[in-house]
């Protein structure tokens, strides 16, 4: 067997080790709260007043008629938010998540079907997919009960988190090379956005060559290099953190919303970021008793 072959087959049995039922539940969850935020916190209705001559149908809901009516898109919204409360509630989870997914997929699809072509939800809907084949531990399952079925989703789930931000920073490179981060760029990226904090603050930061360099740099690091950051369980934590400083600088400097991209992030990585056989709630307790063993352990002085 080749070296490239046997990578695989190790890789392959990372992602279908048994794992812990809690884990599963804890991922599945937050995932389904990240959906119902974005059902609940934006006017859907809002498509209903696009022309349909301003609609594009190359997506994969362009069968849908143009403009959509408000009462169609109010009942997919309202549907999606059942769908997050049976998957909350534990009761038909895996029903729940795929209404809540489709519903979400849909209204995303016709949201970015008319103006600029914007990616704030693409990343919840690729994660979200990879749960739709995941079979929910019932509540008579212990949470520590240990199979194939639990284990593979939180990972798959993982793997797509890298792949997406891998093939964003990929991107990059393909189409500007080194440039991307080296050339003046980043400074009329920032010289054309619209800060909430008014235009002294981008043009302050655009004016600094060494500055907008490290944004840029910073920002293709921290995407090309997901995959390994999110292979190692020490570094999924300080990667879901290093998500957050890096789309609250693009909201903070261009005015454009990827909380979802935050929310999406810290929703696969935290949990998984834990040490294994720590819930996600028990994390806090856990720290506390390290800590005080840590403090405990050390010599008195003097």
């Amino acid at each position: 067997m080749s070296g490239v072959a046997r990578a695989l087959a190790r890789l392959d049995a990372r992602l279908v080790a048994p794992g812990p039922a809690f884990r599963l539940l804890e991922v599945h969850t937050l995932v389904a709260l990240v959906v119902g935020l974005r059902l609940a916190t934006r006017d859907w209705t809002r498509i209903a007043a696009r022309p349909a001559e301003l609609t594009w149908h190359g997506t994969a809901v362009g069968w849908f008629p143009a403009p959509a009516p408000a009462w169609v898109l109010v009942a997919l919204q309202v549907a999606g938010l059942a769908g997050v409360v049976l998957v909350v509630a534990r009761r038909r989870p895996q029903v729940g998540f795929v209404l809540a997914w489709v519903a979400y997929m849909v209204l995303t699809g016709l949201w970015g079907s008319s103006g600029k072509v914007m990616h704030n939800d693409v990343l919840t809907v690729s994660v979200g997919a990879v749960l739709l084949l995941a079979r929910v531990p019932g509540r008579d399952v212990p949470a520590r009960d240990a199979r194939v079925a639990w284990g593979w989703p939180p990972r798959a789930a993982l793997a797509v988190l890298a792949c997406v931000y891998f093939l964003t920073g990929a991107q990059k490179v393909r189409h500007s090379g080194i440039e991307w981060v080296l050339s003046d760029n980043m400074a009329w990226v920032l010289r054309w956005g619209e800060s909430p904090f008014g235009p002294g603050l981008t043009q302050a930061v655009a004016d600094q060559a060494w500055l907008t360099q490290l944004l840029a740099g910073g920002a293709l690091c921290l995407e090309l290099g997901a995959p390994l950051l999110l292979a190692l369980r020490v570094t999924r934590i300080p990667f879901a953190l290093a998500v957050l400083v890096m789309h609250t600088s693009i909201w903070a400097f261009l005015g454009l919303d990827y909380s979802a991209w935050v929310l999406t992030a810290a929703a696969v990585a935290v949990p998984q970021g834990l040490p294994r056989g720590v819930p996600l709630l028990a994390a806090p307790r856990a720290a506390a008793a390290a800590l005080r063993g840590r403090t405990a352990g050390r010599a008195p002085v003097g």
